[in-house]
Order: structure tokens, then C-alpha cells, then sequence
């Protein structure tokens, strides 16, 4: 079996020597890694290059992560493809772990592991050895990541943390889109596909950043919504309506989210906009109560309307 590591790079010299250096210690040596610097201004040309020929540079002008990924997938050769940021840290174990779930789980079409937030540009230094927990890894249906995905990514919300089958981003042309929130797009993309495995185990270090893309809660959220909008004649084709109930229950909600935000910015017209298109979205009646009710909200005397969110995180 060949892994692939494919790390997406712009203006992270700063970070991106932490990062190849996790990668490149792992107690199992990736097949290959590659690097693609997206139109970077500052020194991360020259720091990855200083890497070859451990390391394969790829370059392109500024096109966004999502183009990047998809090129990388493209030139990957491995059977399972292992994503990392380039401001994020691996476990000296992450790979050797994601490889053998991979080979007791090979119908799987994705493989989390726990992940732990630092901030700060400096290396993670991990606190502990992972114990073999491999029997305790959870295997998620569909429905149930489907479902559990779109109300609460936290486990499942970085790319750094999770391998994907070669053969499962072959299935796609793009399987990345947009310039934000790329990763919601893909995993509601390949969601019906098969199950996901997780392990709880963090062996991932995920780099918190002020002025981040992801800290732009306005873009982020009006992005998800543009996912769900680019999926929709997707699921409406599958033949299992539960899966189709359950992304149209989660476009819904992402309006909701996305009006909330909106409101927060002073821009009512465009949150009742989404709040109207959300009640058609699904025919939950739930549902359809929790947008109906949030627009009536919005036509209350600015004092007695809740606090709505702010436009970043």
C-alpha cells in the first residue's frame, strides 16, 4: 500500500518547516508528499524547496485551497491520501495508525483521528504516547455521519486529521469547490458514499490563527450555503430518502445559520431571503417552524430581537 501527503501552501513560511518535519518524521515514511504553493508572496517557495527531493513542489498563481487540492489529488499516486495544512502537526504515530485502519477498514471512504487546537507559530510538542486503540475506532454509516456532520463538525471539521482513499477521490472530477469551506462541500459530497471511521485518539494538531479565512464567519457561512447549493440536484437524484431528507434538513439549518450571521451584519433583506428559501428547503415541520419562527424574529422592534452573531469568530 502507498500513501500520499498532500499539503496546500500559501504565505505559511512561518509555519510550513513545523509541518513538513512532522510529516517527514513519521514512524512510517509516506510513499510521497507534495506540495503545492498557491501563488505564495512571501518565503514558502524557498522553505519547501529546501526540502527537495524528500519533498515535490508543485506551483500555481493564487487560485484558492480548493484548486490546490484538487491538483494534488490529481498527481497523487498513493492508495490512501493523507491531507495536512501547512500550519498543522502530525503525531510521530498519525500516519502508521491512519495506514492500518486503512487496511482493516478498505470499504471505508474516510479515516478521522482526535485532534488537539494550539496557537502560536512555534512546533506542538506532544505531551504523550497514543496507547494502541485501534479496536476502539467507531465506524459511522452514512446517515449517521451525514447526520452528525452537519450539526456538530467539530471532530470531523479539519482536513488535517483525515485520510481519504484514492479511489474515492477518483470518483470526482473536483471533488474540492469554493475558495471557503471546502471541506463541508466535500464530505457532503462523498458522505453517501460509504462508511467513515473514527478514532478518538488525537494525533493532530490543528494551529489556531487570528485573521484566518475560517475566523470570517459571514464568508464562511454564506459559502456553506453555496456547497449545499451546488450538492442539491446531487442528492435529490439518490435513491435512499433518508440520506436525501437528512442534507435537506442540514441545507435548512445552514440558511438559518448563515440569516443569523446576517442579521449580526445589518443585512435584513438577505437574511429573510435565506430564511424564505430554508422553509422550502425541507418539509420537516420542525424545521419549518424554526425558520418560520426566526423570520417573524426579524420583524420585531430592533430591542426586543435577540443578540445576534457577530461576522467573526
Amino acid at each position: 500500500m502507498r500513501t500520499s501527503v498532500l499539503i496546500p501552501a500559501y504565505n505559511c513560511s512561518r509555519t510550513i518547516q513545523a509541518t513538513l518535519d512532522s510529516v517527514l518524521g513519521q514512524s512510517v515514511t509516506p510513499d510521497e508528499v507534495i506540495v503545492l504553493d498557491d501563488g505564495s508572496t512571501d518565503e514558502t517557495l524557498s522553505v519547501v524547496e529546501s526540502y527537495k527531493p524528500r519533498v515535490s513542489v508543485v506551483r500555481q498563481s493564487n487560485m484558492g485551497v480548493a484548486s490546490a487540492r484538487n491538483v494534488l489529488c490529481e498527481r497523487a499516486s498513493g492508495d490512501l491520501v493523507a491531507f495536512i495544512d501547512a500550519d498543522d502537526i502530525w503525531h510521530v504515530n498519525y500516519l502508521e495508525v491512519q495506514s492500518r485502519l486503512f487496511e482493516k477498514h478498505p470499504n471505508a471512504i474516510a479515516f478521522f483521528t482526535g485532534r488537539v487546537n494550539f496557537e502560536g507559530d512555534d512546533a506542538y510538542h506532544w505531551e504523550h504516547n497514543p496507547v494502541d486503540t485501534l479496536a476502539n475506532a467507531e465506524i459511522i454509516p452514512p446517515l449517521s455521519f451525514l447526520k452528525r456532520y452537519n450539526a456538530a463538525p467539530g471532530p470531523f471539521s479539519c482536513m488535517s486529521h483525515c485520510c481519504i482513499p484514492k479511489m474515492v477521490l477518483k470518483t470526482f472530477d473536483e471533488p474540492f469547490q469554493l475558495r471557503m469551506a471546502e471541506d463541508s462541500y466535500f464530505f457532503n459530497l462523498v458522505g453517501p458514499l460509504g462508511p467513515v471511521v473514527f478514532l478518538s485518539t488525537p494525533l493532530a494538531a490543528y494551529r489556531i490563527r487570528k485573521g484566518s479565512l475560517s475566523s470570517d464567519r459571514l464568508k464562511l457561512t454564506g459559502c456553506e450555503v453555496s456547497g449545499f447549493e451546488l450538492l442539491e440536484d446531487r442528492y435529490k437524484k439518490l435513491s435512499d430518502r433518508s440520506l436525501i431528507r437528512v442534507f435537506e434538513n442540514a441545507f435548512a439549518s445552514k440558511r438559518r445559520s448563515y440569516a443569523k450571521v446576517l442579521l449580526g451584519a445589518g443585512q435584513k433583506l438577505e437574511a429573510r431571503k435565506q430564511l424564505i428559501s430554508s422553509v422550502s428547503n425541507s418539509a420537516n415541520s420542525i424545521s419549518v417552524g424554526k425558520s418560520l419562527g426566526l423570520l417573524l424574529t426579524t420583524y420585531l422592534p430592533s430591542r426586543l430581537q435577540p443578540k445576534w452573531p457577530s461576522s467573526d469568530r
